[in-house]
């Protein structure tokens, strides 16, 4: 998504304090970029992730800094995506990446998928409830998609790198819960894990980040963004909105399901999962096709209808595997246990 400024109000200086910042600006003016924090609180990788990069080919395609597909055409900032709705009910915040004075705000749209309400709803106000911030030398940062009526901070508000600025939410042109960060300088769009990016090259040694951010930022390829177990089939809106607990299987469930959901899968990938009953013994397994593009997100499950009067107790486990060009290159298993059944009253 190409994200817009806010629009700012003018502010007119007196000409001695022009005349200050003038001479202040010529003596002291660094040309240093500012270095960035994480800007949301969460573990990357863990408690969130990293679903888009910036676009870095110029033409309809897409390449992120890396070479790899996570981007689309035109996306002019990073995507800072937590796991479903419950993490934004539960309350994810937004932190400010760098010093800086607030620019411009805005606050009060719905947290609502744009699946919903269709594109022209959030027309001129993609970015939805947001923020930005002016650093010095000409290098901004702007933060969208924030919770409705979760931003803390105005218009003219100096503020601290890793303050508080609101909470991460679904409002504006979006269809998953997330930041997206823009990074300009001089009303350019850059890349903060590439900002002077080689021609050709599929990494880059600069960065933006500092230390800590850049550590934890590292990039992952194929990410398990959910995974459990359902009594049901659920679609992709159901996991996004699933509340804790909801679906949980018991003995009497009528099916068992696990399911994994998926982001940065690439061409060739091969997906297998089995799921595995108590003893061991393989109740339900499925190889997928090999993916002929690169997928944003998918989700696969698997399951069975209960086989008798109730399912027997013990631990059920679930094992997910990618495969390319013959090589394992994702591998994760998971769990749940299952109780017997309870006694009437």
């Amino acid at each position: 998504m190409k994200t817009r400024p806010f629009i700012r109000n003018a502010v007119v200086l007196g000409a001695g304090v022009m005349l200050a910042l003038l001479l202040a600006a010529a003596g002291a003016r660094s040309q240093t970029p500012p270095r960035l924090a994480l800007p949301v609180d969460c573990q990357p990788g863990n408690t969130c992730f990293v679903q888009n990069y910036v676009d870095h080919d110029p033409s309809s395609t897409w390449r992120d800094y890396a070479c790899g597909a996570r981007s689309y055409d035109g996306h002019d900032g990073t995507d800072f995506r937590v796991p479903s709705m419950a993490a934004v009910r539960a309350g994810v915040a937004v932190l400010a990446a760098a010093d800086g004075v607030v620019a411009g705000v805005r606050d009060g749209m719905k947290d609502v998928s744009i699946r919903e309400t269709g594109k022209e709803a959030v027309k001129d106000r993609e970015c939805g409830n947001g923020l930005v911030l002016r650093h010095a030398d000409g290098w901004e940062t702007q933060y969208c998609h924030l919770a409705q009526g979760s931003v803390s901070v105005r218009r003219g508000q100096t503020v601290r790198a890793g303050e508080r600025l609101g909470r991460v939410g679904l409002s504006g042109l979006t269809e998953f819960p997330h930041l997206h960060l823009t990074v300009r300088h001089n009303g350019k769009a850059v890349d903060p894990f590439a900002p002077s990016p080689s021609a050709g090259a599929c990494s880059s040694d600069a960065t933006l980040w500092d230390d800590t951010a850049a550590a934890a930022l590292v990039y992952r390829r194929r990410v398990m963004l959910n995974h459990g177990f359902s009594e049901r089939v659920l679609s992709m809106a159901e996991v996004e909105n699933q509340q804790p607990g909801e679906a949980t299987p018991t003995s009497q469930s009528p099916a068992l399901i696990a399911y994994v959901r998926m982001i940065g899968l690439e061409a060739g990938d091969t997906a297998h999962i089995v799921l595995r009953a108590p003893v061991g013994t393989v109740i339900a397994e499925k190889l997928l096709p090999a993916l002929e593009r690169a997928q944003a997100q998918t989700l696969t499950l698997i399951g069975r209808k209960r086989p008798g009067a109730s399912w027997p107790a013990g631990t059920y486990r679930a094992e997910y595997q990618v495969t390319n060009a013959g090589q394992t290159v994702f591998s994760q298993q998971f769990s749940m246990p299952m109780g017997p059944v309870r006694p009437g009253p």
